[in-house]
């Protein structure tokens, strides 16, 4: 099982140009902003249609998301996958493959789900 530091190293390998972010004292002890580090670079690359960086990432969490350990998943799964943004290059959204892209469309259909009753209920209590 990965963890964290094998994990990021292994990223920094593949994307060079996060090392000095993802290295930052203030980053790396957080799974999540380190996460929100690599959505920003992500996030970049589908803004700029850059199928080949986009593609290195599905490969690379393709391969790695059944070998790190659940803290990273959930990092991978909310901090990154849930945050990314496809509105301006659907294209890309169809190259996340089955696995990333059956995660991508549930997180998004559970973001976009309408609030319960009992829940705003609650929430109007205070």
């Amino acid at each position: 099982m990965k963890d964290q530091d094998l994990f990021i190293k292994e990223l920094i390998d593949l994307f060079p140009s996060l090392e000095e972010e993802l290295s930052d004292e203030d980053y790396r002890a957080s799974i999540t902003f380190q996460m929100g580090c690599f959505k920003r670079f992500m996030q970049e690359a589908i803004a700029e249609n850059d199928g080949d960086k986009f593609d290195a990432m599905v490969n690379f969490l393709t391969k790695n998301l059944p070998l790190v350990d659940k803290r990273v998943q959930n990092a991978i799964y909310l901090s990154f996958l849930g945050k990314l943004d496809f509105s301006e290059t659907p294209n890309l959204k169809k190259r996340l493959g089955q696995d990333l892209g059956k995660a991508y469309t549930d997180i998004e259909n559970y973001n976009n789900s309408p609030v319960s009753d009992e829940v705003k209920t609650f929430l109007n209590k205070f």
